[in-house]
């Protein structure tokens, strides 16, 4: 395994720790990028460093509001003040509990009473849902997961920054346990509906120390995945920020095809959903051009060329390509199998599809194909902090996946018997 690496593994022993090493080590890199509207010419950029002073600054008024220890809601799309909501939270040992916007307003409310959430911050366009949900939770502290407002995320930060500049004993004296509960995720995944997963930054931390080492990131992604998802946090910004990468934070899902295009992501992070999508599309619009029979002739010729050694994909399929802005190199999915023919084809245009597995309870990634042993057809290799066994498998090898290491969760939120089990 030795052969496949091709990062050095760097281990952090909690959120602030990887905050505070990344602001340092990739200071003036670009570490999240984004428009304010999705119509903007210009679009903003953070730094490495900014973030950990926003960090410094949000984790500083947090604990002055007494939020240390204190189990806190956070329902939002995509934004660079969710990102920062994630890592100050678990800098100032609260418990973020991300959550599904898209959930109707009793279930999301349903779902913070059971959470045991005493703060509430949620999106400014779901108001309405806000409303309903602190009102039956008997929730008084409510923010936007905004830049600007009287109580948004943005004005959190900036009351955060006198403080921290007159003493930052209260960042940095904070004791933070990686064994103890910080993220509590409510997942209908795999192994059932409504449970919530107990997971630790030290089970996060660990799973992600151990997947970076093996894949080739690019510098710059285009993040799309949803935060309240493990895969899209955990990946997205905790290993993101362990590796110096730029996320160009999408606006959205109507927006993709055009940023892609415009920011050129060197790699992508996507579920099988996403990548079939953008696989149709590509199909089709090798059909309306008609090239459907064109395109595969090339693909053979192009195969037996690497064969020999010599590798003309991007040259020959650089239209293709154009649909990702030209540069990507790698797609990393997880979260279902993926499809064997689009595999073939990605492949062949020059796309390396990295395929993995794994479940919230793990936090999130249990094996990962790796940049220099990418196997077809297969979910990769188990990490290296992890033991897994098929248990009582049958005539055909297939049985229950049992995982030990630390990344597994502590168990499930007040359900014993399913923890147990």
């Amino acid at each position: 395994m030795k052969t496949d690496l091709i990062h050095p593994k760097r281990e952090y022993t909690d959120m602030r720790h990887l905050v505070e090493d990344s602001g340092e080590r990739y200071s003036d890199r670009i570490a999240y990028s984004f428009r304010k509207k999705a119509s903007d010419k210009e679009k903003v950029e953070i730094t490495f460093s900014k973030v950990r002073d926003d960090v410094r600054a949000l984790t500083t008024e947090f604990l002055s509001r007494g939020y240390q220890g204190k189990h806190i809601a956070v329902i939002g799309k995509n934004s660079y003040e969710w990102y920062l909501c994630y890592l100050s939270l678990l800098s100032a040992d609260a418990v973020i509990v991300p959550l599904d916007r898209d959930w109707l307003a009793n279930d999301l409310a349903e779902t913070v009473l059971k959470a045991e959430c005493e703060v509430l911050f949620c999106d400014p366009d779901i108001a309405d849902k806000t409303a309903v949900i602190a009102e039956r939770c008997g929730i008084k502290d409510v923010y936007d997961v905004a830049a600007e407002g009287e109580n948004s995320v943005g004005a959190l930060v900036e009351a955060g920054k006198p403080k921290f500049a007159e003493s930052s004993e209260a960042y940095f004296g904070t004791k933070l346990d990686p064994d103890k509960m910080q993220i509590l995720v409510f997942t209908s995944g795999t192994t059932g509906k409504g449970k919530g997963v107990m997971l630790t930054t030290g089970n996060v931390l660990s799973d992600l120390s151990d997947v970076i080492p093996y894949v080739d990131f690019g510098s710059k992604t285009v993040g799309v995945l949803p935060p309240h998802h493990t895969f899209g946090s955990s990946v997205m910004i905790v290993g993101h920020m362990m590796i110096g990468t730029e996320i160009y934070i999408s606006s959205g899902i109507r927006y993709v095809a055009k940023e892609l295009k415009e920011e050129k992501p060197e790699h992508m992070v996507l579920v099988p959903l996403y990548l079939e999508t953008f696989y149709r599309k590509i199909l089709s619009n090798i059909k309306s051009q008609g090239k459907e029979k064109l395109v595969p002739r090339m693909m053979k010729i192009s195969n037996f060329l690497r064969k020999i050694g010599i590798d003309v994909r991007r040259k020959l399929f650089k239209s293709i390509l154009a649909a990702f802005g030209g540069e990507i190199k790698m797609i990393i999915s997880g979260g279902a199998a993926l499809n064997s023919e689009m595999v073939d084809f990605f492949n062949g245009v020059g796309i390396s599809t990295l395929n993995g597995y794994g479940i919230t309870e793990c936090a999130p990634i249990i094996s990962v194909n790796h940049t220099k042993r990418n196997i077809k057809g297969s979910i990769g290799i188990p990490l290296n902090i992890d033991t897994v066994k098929i248990s009582e498998p049958n005539e055909d090898n297939e049985g229950e996946i049992c995982v030990k290491g630390s990344n597994v969760m502590l168990g499930y939120f007040k359900v014993p018997e399913a923890t147990k089990d």
